[in-house]
């Protein structure tokens, strides 16, 4: 257990360190998603990364028109760093909820996003 909140935390260090580092318009104009280079289509990761280069730095419009789900993940990565902290006091049916919800969030949101850019 313990492995496992420190690999938490070191990944939401990472996530919002890189996030402070770079503008999101100093990042490379490279298409990494695998469907999105199969299928023309967002996938619900697509923009994440300068999502959250964009909250970083303020700037909230770009970061939603972006991936508005970044904002929940955001959130989830900076309560990341906290984590380890109060991993005793959450109780574990609540995490398992919120693992859970993000999943099914990500899974409608990239069902919704698919359908909104099929023509």
């Amino acid at each position: 257990m313990a492995s496992a909140t420190r690999l938490i935390q070191i990944v939401a260090v990472s996530i919002l360190f890189f996030s402070f580092v770079f503008k999101p318009d100093s990042l490379p104009k490279m298409d990494l998603c695998l469907f999105h280079a199969v299928t023309g289509l967002q996938c619900p990761g697509c923009g994440l990364t300068r999502a959250f280069c964009a909250i970083s730095h303020g700037w909230f419009a770009y970061a939603w028109n972006l991936n508005p789900i970044s904002f929940h993940l955001y959130t989830l990565s900076a309560l990341g760093l906290v984590y380890p902290f109060f991993v005793n006091a959450i109780p574990e049916k609540l995490i398992r909820f919120v693992v859970l919800a993000t999943a099914a969030a990500l899974i409608v949101f990239g069902i919704l996003r698919v359908l909104a850019n099929i023509n």
